[in-house]
């Protein structure tokens, strides 16, 4: 599927992304304090894909459990050290189904990435005061395929 495809997916759209299924549950667009629009796409199981369609890049993101802190530029996340490598903020400017911002929120990620590619993301809602960590992987387009 292609980035056009997927920022204009309808609830309920169920596809395959690296051979998972994702069922599309809920929409965060997040307007970029630079004016780029990241749109994350939720699955039921707490996962995300995160597109940037200026960058036409695609993460596909699971919800990490477990707690995780920063500790300076680093993360320490299944025995691999993740280095800091990107940071921005933004006012989500639309929220639908299940997803985890409201309209209006406030947040800010930053993102951790280890020498093969892996990525930790970590996000904090400045109006709910809530932190949530994400690892993943940059997919292509060829990665997400329509259920047959």
């Amino acid at each position: 599927m292609t980035i056009a495809e997927l920022i204009t997916i309808t609830s309920g759209t169920e596809f395959n992304v690296l051979n998972e299924p994702f069922s599309f549950a809920g929409r965060a667009d997040i307007t970029l304090e630079g004016g780029d629009t990241r749109h994350w796409l939720y699955n039921g199981d707490g996962g995300m894909l995160a597109i940037s369609p200026n960058d036409d890049e695609i993460l596909s993101f699971d919800l990490v459990e477990e707690e995780i802190e920063p500790q300076g530029d680093t993360i320490l996340f299944g025995g691999k050290e993740y280095e800091f490598s990107y940071e921005d903020s933004g006012v989500v400017t639309c929220a639908e189904g299940r997803c985890e911002a409201e309209d209006d929120d406030r947040l800010t990620f930053s993102d951790y990435e280890a020498e093969d590619g892996e990525v930790i993301r970590v996000v904090s809602s400045e109006n709910t005061g809530e932190t949530s960590v994400y690892f993943g992987n940059t997919v292509v387009e060829e990665d997400i395929l329509p259920l047959d």
